[in-house]
């Protein structure tokens, strides 16, 4: 099953929902996340979180649709996307797209990001996707491929230490087994040189960003 989790971040224009988004995907709004699909004509099937964000009037636009409403506590430890991460691997989702992950608080931005890293994504899917840009994260003993063309950029960050034994190739500065210390930023502003770019990494967690240049 194929998941899509709007958040409330920062969302693109049509055209990078259109890229996204797809006939079929299981539609999950995070809280005020709902109130931005909606707004693009999308009803999400499930809308969860505290609605602490959610307008009164959106709210009742998707009661009256359909969509189903799972309510959490305003005073609760996780924030409204993980809460929606869980629940989605819980219905047996195995991948996800989380769209408006990111925005003007950076607190918000970072937190949303080492969501990744969590325990229970281990073997399922999941993009950060926003505007040109998207981030996944490759565990150790893992690998990955990804699509681009020539002008795109990659970057490579190693996550909670360093990632070791990190291979990629279809890069104009390939790696070979190399490790990348956290902290530094050695992997940033790579460029793609082939169609088909592959990732591996042995051991730690490695966020990888890929910047499309159109």
């Amino acid at each position: 099953m194929r998941a899509i989790i709007i958040a409330g971040g920062q969302v693109g224009d049509d055209e990078d929902w259109r890229r996204w988004v797809r006939e079929g995907d299981w539609l999950i709004g995070a809280d005020g996340g709902a109130a931005q699909a909606l707004a693009r004509g999308l009803v999400p099937h499930l809308v969860i979180g505290d609605m602490d964000s959610l307008p009164g009037e959106a709210q009742a636009a998707l009661e009256a649709q359909g969509s189903q409403f799972v309510v959490h506590p305003r005073a609760k430890d996780e924030t409204d996307l993980e809460l929606a991460l869980t629940y989605a691997t819980q219905q047996g989702a195995q991948e996800i797209i989380v769209l408006g992950a990111l925005g003007s608080r950076l607190d918000h931005t970072l937190a949303n990001v080492l969501l990744l890293a969590l325990p229970r994504l281990d073997g399922v899917v999941v993009r950060i996707a926003s505007d040109r840009q998207e981030a996944f994260l490759i565990r150790g003993g893992g690998e990955a491929t990804l699509e681009g063309e020539s002008g795109d950029l990659v970057s490579l960050l190693p996550l909670g230490g360093d990632a070791r034994g990190v291979t990629a190739s279809g890069l104009a500065w390939p790696l070979e087994g190399d490790t990348l210390r956290f902290g530094f930023s050695r992997g940033v502003s790579n460029e793609i040189t082939a169609p088909m770019v592959r990732i591996e990494v042995q051991e730690g967690y490695l966020l990888v960003v890929h910047s499309r240049a159109c």
